[in-house]
């Protein structure tokens, strides 16, 4: 099984630079998908979010509860910022999920996957972290989306097009014009099937 990726952001009305940043790190066998919303808008929400990012890439081999802590140490001198992490392991088929604030993961998959993120802001409070294993398979589809998407869409609308296309259209159609909007899209693939 591979994960195809694809990733959209649109800025907020008024603004020149998103607060929302997404992040992907490969390290075969497992892919690592983190999204962040910096609190508010501008360069001071793109700098939580740059933050929050950085600190993945470079440590991104670590536990996800682990990771989310680090994180929120690493970027509590920035205003913080709602975030998730999301890891699927091509070879295992699982996803593992962990997240604070008000990011979104919707999915279109064989097991339902009932998750919320901890209560709080990443760089300040944050209740108890928690991570969710899940089942996955090939033809499953998993997105992560920041508070500037409406979360009321019908997922399995956009289900057929490309990861990269996917995450486009759901920003364009679904995002809030006053809010930076960003979409991350994981399709997960049967490797005999490009064979």
């Amino acid at each position: 099984m591979t994960v195809a990726i694809g990733t959209a952001c649109c800025v907020a009305a008024g603004e020149e630079v998103p607060g929302d940043e997404a992040v992907v790190v490969r390290q075969p066998p497992w892919v690592l998908i983190g999204l962040a919303d910096g609190l508010g808008h501008g360069p001071l929400a793109a700098q939580a979010a740059s933050a929050f990012c950085r600190y993945v890439e470079d440590h991104a081999s670590m536990p996800l509860e682990d990771l989310l802590t680090g994180a929120g140490e690493h970027i509590a001198s920035t205003r913080g910022a709602a975030a998730a992490l999301l890891r699927i392991d091509e070879s295992a088929g699982e996803l593992e999920f962990s997240g604070v604030g008000n990011i979104a993961m919707k999915a279109i998959t064989r097991t339902a996957m009932p998750i919320f993120c901890s209560a709080g802001i990443l760089g300040r409070r944050v209740r108890r972290l928690r991570s969710f294993r899940f089942p996955i398979s090939p033809g499953d589809v998993v997105l992560l989306h920041s508070d500037g998407i409406a979360s009321g869409f019908d997922l399995a609308a956009f289900r057929d097009l490309d990861p990269e296309v996917m995450a486009r259209r759901i920003v364009d159609v679904h995002k809030k014009s006053f809010d930076d909007a960003t979409c991350v899209v994981a399709v997960l693939r049967d490797n005999r099937a490009s064979a």
